[in-house]
């Protein structure tokens, strides 16, 4: 014997009675909770569980695919496949963020290795470290000739050293990139 469609359902939560399409589908039947009430009670309760699912199913994939050779396989061909398709999107959104985001971790993994593979050993780190904090507010401490720049498009390494640093305004920094010419050089001797 198979229950009554009910046209109509009194929540338990808000003690209103609303139609049936306010309430969730819940196998033949529907829930005792109109769907604002499920979905405050959902809220409420989701800190209680949040990340424990998230922590068993890590522990989980991390035991199998350290376990079970046929999983490991599958996850690094699917992941070669993901790559595969989107690819051409995945690189352009790379790139955009290098170009934007002056914060991006690469960006500035790259710049710290920049920056140490320029920096003499016989250097004092004191100075740098002064230049650094003298560096008046609204100003950028900027390398007068470029770590990894160019002099009139041809490839120049300055050293990160106090006497290769100037301070400039951000607008003039920017505009500056990472270019000099050989006449501002002059110009600075």
């Amino acid at each position: 014997m198979t229950k009554p469609i009910l046209e109509s359902k009194l929540c338990k939560n808000c003690g209103v009675v609303k139609a049936r399409t306010e309430y969730y589908k819940k196998a033949d039947t529907i829930s005792t909770f109109c769907k604002p009430c499920t979905l405050e009670r959902n809220r409420l309760a989701a800190p209680k569980y949040f990340g424990k699912y998230r922590e068993y199913q890590n522990e989980w994939r991390n035991k199998k695919y350290s376990e079970d050779l046929e999983f490991k396989t599958n996850v690094i061909e699917s992941k070669k496949l993901s790559y595969n398709k989107n690819k051409s999107k995945l690189n352009a959104s790379r790139r955009q963020r290098w170009k934007d985001d002056p914060y991006n971790p690469a960006r500035l993994h790259h710049r710290r290795k920049d920056v140490k593979g320029r920096t003499p050993s016989w250097v004092n780190k004191a100075e740098l470290l002064e230049i650094y904090a003298k560096c008046p507010k609204g100003f950028h401490v900027d390398h007068i000739i470029p770590l990894k720049g160019l002099i009139d498009s041809r490839p120049v390494s300055g050293l990160h050293v106090p006497w290769n640093l100037q301070y400039l305004t951000p607008e003039a920094n920017l505009k500056k990139h990472n270019r000099i010419t050989e006449s501002e050089l002059l110009l600075l001797v």
